[in-house]
């Protein structure tokens, strides 16, 4: 038994696929050597768990938010690359921050609603700015709609109005709603005292590189 179409190539779903037990996969040539690399790291029997779990579920939401978690066990993806760090970003105001941010998410491959996401921050904003002075901000949620925990970055080329006052360094933190424990609150408690050191700020600043502030963050941030 096989399957014709471009739903083979989708990362996501393919763990369904193998556990369904197709005997064939048809896709776009670009696609096949992903794939084939992704197969190859998926056991048939976990898959076919997965399967019968997927089939007990009441919507296509749960369903997602199965394979994100199974993603999660499957991948040891870092919460910080360089992928999701902007340099001399031109937005100008919060809203674009945040739009062209969960947009980078959905490029990176870690977010497929940014729209929703963005919603999910705007929420956690009504509550409280989350501007910390110093020119820079911590805008964060726990999310369903991130499929992989990320700490996003993005310095701009000016200030942009948050809040009560402005911010020109952006560190987005976005972790999935099935993240262990408190996480969450863990990692922006860590983050929140370090800026509060100039050593720190200066440094996230005048980094020369987007792989130098991941490694900057990874080792402030004991990742």
């Amino acid at each position: 038994m096989g399957l014709c179409g471009e739903l083979g190539a989708k990362g996501s779903v393919l763990p369904l696929l193998v556990g369904l037990g197709l005997d064939e996969l048809s896709m776009s040539a670009p696609s096949i050597p992903a794939a084939k690399a992704r197969m190859a790291q998926l056991d048939s029997r976990e898959c076919r768990k997965l399967l019968n779990q997927a089939m007990a579920c009441r919507t296509s939401l749960e369903v997602e938010h199965l394979l994100a978690q199974f993603r999660m066990t499957q991948q040891d993806a870092p919460l910080v690359t360089a992928e999701c760090i902007t340099l001399e970003s031109d937005w100008r105001s919060k809203e674009e921050v945040l739009k062209g941010m969960t947009d980078n998410l959905l490029l990176a491959g870690r977010c497929r609603y940014p729209r929703k996401l963005e919603a999910d921050l705007w929420a956690r904003e009504a509550v409280f700015s989350t501007g910390l002075g110093f020119s820079f901000a911590i805008p964060h949620s726990k999310s369903e709609h991130i499929e992989q925990s990320t700490i996003s970055v993005a310095r701009l080329q000016a200030p942009v109005r948050w809040g009560d006052d402005e911010a020109q360094f952006i560190i987005m933190l976005t972790l999935n709603k099935h993240a262990a424990g408190d996480q969450h609150m863990r990692i922006f408690s860590r983050l929140a005292r370090r800026i509060m050191h100039e050593e720190f700020r200066n440094a996230l600043v005048n980094a020369a590189s987007a792989d130098a502030i991941a490694s900057l963050l990874q080792h402030e941030l004991e990742l």
